[in-house]
């Protein structure tokens, strides 16, 4: 009977073709098998720099974001705040708690966009504001003819367009606020080298601290 089914060509046949469909279904299994290369030394120093890079443009990107004022005067919680990019004065002070009782709001921009590194200071009522650190929102005529240079931003050429100020003065000035800051009254560019009382009288006129 062995040898019947041996003779009988379509006995045959059928197992040709199965033959075909499991060599057929094995080549396509080991051609999907995905090879995952163990990680070497460099894949995973490589993976530490892009995660390094990462984190720093993260932290750039909050800083440009943020920027820092310090907020002094007839406030309830004067110090140093950090605020979103394109806040204003009005945001500064509500998160030092407010205006203190005798605070003279009529000399604060609230409206005024802040700046990185500015300083804001609020009077009391009756209080000389001519060392203050904002500009009052009012003015006269005189004083808009004028034009004040903002010191704690001005580059060198520009704070050389204060009398009395020449390129030897106007680098001390910066220099002087690498070191120690900006400055938050007038009076304290008596402290700058080369620059005295009667320099300073001379250049009051012109000058703005922010």
């Amino acid at each position: 009977m062995f040898i019947k089914i041996i003779r009988n060509k379509f006995f045959w046949l059928t197992f040709i073709i199965i033959l075909i469909f499991v060599i057929n279904l094995f080549q396509s299994n080991r051609q999907n098998e995905v090879i995952i290369a163990p990680e070497t030394e460099q894949t995973k120093d490589s993976n530490a720099v892009d995660r390094n890079n990462e984190a720093k443009e993260t932290n750039q990107n909050i800083e440009q974001e943020e920027i820092i004022v310090d907020l002094k005067g007839a406030v309830t919680k004067p110090g140093i705040f950090r605020l979103k990019l394109g806040s204003r004065v009005d945001d500064a002070i509500k998160l030092a708690g407010g205006f203190k009782s005798g605070a003279d709001r009529n000399k604060v921009n609230l409206a005024e966009k802040v700046k990185d590194e500015m300083v804001i200071y609020v009077p009391k009522i009756g209080e000389e504001t001519a060392g203050n650190m904002q500009e009052s929102s009012i003015t006269n005529d005189a004083e808009e003819d004028k034009e004040t240079i903002d010191v704690n931003h001005a580059t060198i050429e520009e704070l050389q367009n204060i009398p009395g100020i020449g390129p030897s003065k106007a680098k001390n000035i910066v220099e002087y606020i690498e070191m120690n800051g900006p400055f938050t009254s007038i009076e304290q560019l008596d402290e700058v080298n080369g620059i005295g009382t009667k320099s300073l009288e001379q250049m009051r006129p012109f000058i703005l601290i922010r």
